[in-house]
């Protein structure tokens, strides 16, 4: 039987990517951290910028990734966290957006920031393929 699409996204290249996760639920922000360690990821996380900041900058990375949830806690958002991110890296960063919203206005801001959209519930299998695309 061949290996699964997911078995081979994640060794072709989440192995040595810095993958920053922006999630203020911890249940969803430890599952998905897990998952991005299983397939090779060197993963940063945290419920805010501010927080995941100062743990890249503890530990001298600079992301190549960055999963958001849509909405942060507070007054933050997943777009907004992102082109911080990007700012502070001194470029654009692959970005994917996490939302359970359906809403046409939240699929245009994410599309208009040049980030990936993917709503909830996503699927491992998905999930590891928006990581993974190189565009």
């Amino acid at each position: 039987m061949p290996p699964s699409r997911t078995a081979i996204a994640g060794r072709k290249t989440l192995a040595g990517k810095v993958i920053v996760i922006l999630e203020d639920d911890e249940l969803v922000r430890r599952a998905t951290e897990r998952l991005l360690r299983r397939f090779g990821a060197e993963v940063v996380a945290g419920r805010t910028t501010a927080e995941v900041q100062e743990a890249l900058s503890a530990r001298g990375l600079a992301p190549d990734c960055v999963v958001a949830d849509f909405w942060l806690c507070g007054e933050e958002s997943g777009l907004a966290a992102a082109a911080r991110l990007a700012g502070t890296a001194g470029g654009s960063l692959r970005t994917v957006i996490v939302t359970g919203d359906l809403s046409r206005e939240t699929a245009e801001a994410v599309a208009g920031a040049g980030f990936h959209l993917l709503r909830k519930p996503v699927d491992s299998d998905r999930f590891l393929d928006a990581l993974v695309r190189e565009n």
